[in-house]
């Protein structure tokens, strides 16, 4: 008897344990630039680009299986807009063992429109010009070679970022905010940076035209770059002009230290 309850605890266990690995992919034809939207619970999003007019999407998961009591994969095209929803599944009963693991990974056109959000797993982009819009509540943010607008923001986690902007909003609640700036990079709607807790280092094109706004509550600036620097002058606070001033670049962290220098 004691054998057979065995058994039978070990098929029970087996049952309630998800799959090892599964793979979804499907391949969206395009006939313009594509604007894309990925929304998960907790993924990890990797996208690259390609020559291509086409985006490939796959959902690669680990100890979980695709389909039916498992990971939900909804997704819907209308003509270049292409939604991705990755939704974990909703047990009574589950046994922790072993890495639990999906990433979704997106090869699409150089050029277009992304909006990425997950609720706890590290973001990566590289190689696209457009808009894109980023956010994790629990993970890192590289984001590497890209060039237009970018939003993006961590409930906790590094940010790392290089490229051409024309406009740049980034914010972790904890972690460092890392930024390279190519040259023809411009303050045409005002930069900001922020975190509350780590270092904020920006590095931009000797010709960038600002008004710059530095603060830090607990750290030093160093600045690498001339600054003409308006009113009391405070160890934590520099509010002032870069190469004649421009539109506003506004850098906070709550605790650390900032980094102004030219490429």
């Amino acid at each position: 008897m004691k054998r057979i309850a065995l058994a039978i605890f070990v098929l029970g266990l087996a049952a309630a344990l998800p799959a090892s690995a599964d793979e979804w992919s499907k391949t969206y034809n395009l006939t313009g630039k594509p604007d894309l939207r990925i929304d998960t619970s907790d993924a990890n999003i990797r996208v690259t680009t390609w020559d291509q007019n086409t985006i490939e999407a796959k959902v690669i998961t680990s100890r979980y299986k695709i389909g039916e009591g498992g990971i939900r994969v909804e997704e819907h095209q209308n003509g270049d807009s292409v939604e991705i929803e990755v939704r974990y599944p909703h047990h009574n009963f589950t046994v922790e063992w072993g890495q639990h693991k999906v990433d979704i990974v997106i090869q699409m056109p150089r050029e277009g429109r992304v909006n990425l959000r997950t609720g706890d797993g590290k973001i990566d982009l590289a190689g696209l010009k457009g808009d894109m819009d980023l956010h994790s509540g629990d993970g890192s943010e590289n984001l590497d070679g890209v060039d237009g607008k970018l939003r993006a923001s961590t409930g906790d986690g590094h940010i790392t970022a290089s490229g051409r902007f024309d406009a740049l909003e980034l914010k972790t609640g904890d972690g460092h905010v890392d930024v390279r700036a190519a040259s023809g990079s411009s303050l045409v709607t005002g930069w900001r940076l922020e975190t509350g807790d780590g270092n904020v280092s920006l590095e931009v094109p000797g010709d960038l035209a600002a008004d710059v706004d530095l603060h830090t509550s607990d750290g030093h600036i160093d600045l690498d770059m001339p600054v003409s620097t308006e009113g009391k002058l405070r160890e934590n606070e520099v509010r002032g002009k870069v190469n004649g001033g421009g539109s506003l670049l506004t850098i906070r962290t709550g605790d650390g230290s900032i980094h102004l220098r030219k490429s």
